[in-house]
């Protein structure tokens, strides 16, 4: 199972800005790291081969030191998500029969998602995990799609997940839905995965708690 995870190094400032203007950049950028490690040890667990799709603002060295050994990495290339995403899947594709690609905003995503997906690209030629904010958290393909599957997608807007199943619904692909999951990107999506996970540890846990940022976050 190739998984690439998409993301950018936590920089104050440069990561989860609009829960940083609530809980302070600094500590934004502290929870950032602490997802993409919480969904490393996830990926681990289920023997996924992972690959940290790199923002290129800084050096890929930076990035090593930051998450170890273990994992590949390489730069994002594109000039919009879509071109990014297009480019890192398919050359993942050269090396592995499909890939599945993830957004680095899911400290709790269930390992089954991802299972899921590499089960239904048996037969479906992508597999989508929508997002509960109208965007998606997963994409995995088993074979290149066209460079302009994503024309007209508004990456910022509540409507990308219908406008890429309608682009890929126009172009005959067969597409696979996975169940929604939530992403991490304000105050409110944080309070709310604090009280899904009250009774459980993990990085992102320990930090929530050590810093006192939300009131649910406490074990009973």
């Amino acid at each position: 199972m190739r998984v690439l995870v998409f993301t950018k190094y936590p920089q104050p400032g440069m990561v989860k800005t609009r829960l940083g203007q609530t809980v302070g950049l600094e500590c934004a950028a502290k929870l950032h790291e602490a997802f993409i490690q919480d969904e490393l040890h996830m990926l681990k667990e289920i023997g996924a081969e992972v690959t940290m799709c790199c923002d290129p603002s800084l050096p890929l060295a930076d990035y090593k030191r930051l998450f170890g050994p273990g994992i590949g990495y390489c730069p994002q290339q594109g000039a919009n998500l879509g071109e990014r995403m297009l480019h890192a899947l398919h050359l993942a594709l050269r090396g592995n029969e499909t890939a599945v690609l993830i957004g680095s905003d899911l400290p709790d995503l269930p390992g089954q998602h991802i299972k899921e997906a590499f089960a239904a690209l048996r037969a479906a030629q992508v597999c989508l995990g929508p997002a509960t904010d109208g965007g998606f958290y997963l994409l995995g393909l088993r074979e290149p799609l066209p460079v302009d599957i994503f024309n007209g997608v508004s990456w910022s807007g509540p409507q990308v997940l219908k406008k890429t199943r309608a682009n890929f619904t126009a172009a005959g692909l067969t597409h696979h839905l996975l169940p929604a999951w939530p992403d991490v990107d304000t105050l409110d999506d944080l309070s709310a995965y604090a009280a899904r996970n009250r009774n459980k540890k993990s990085r992102s846990m320990d930090l929530i708690r050590s810093l006192g940022l939300v009131e649910n976050a406490w074990k009973p």
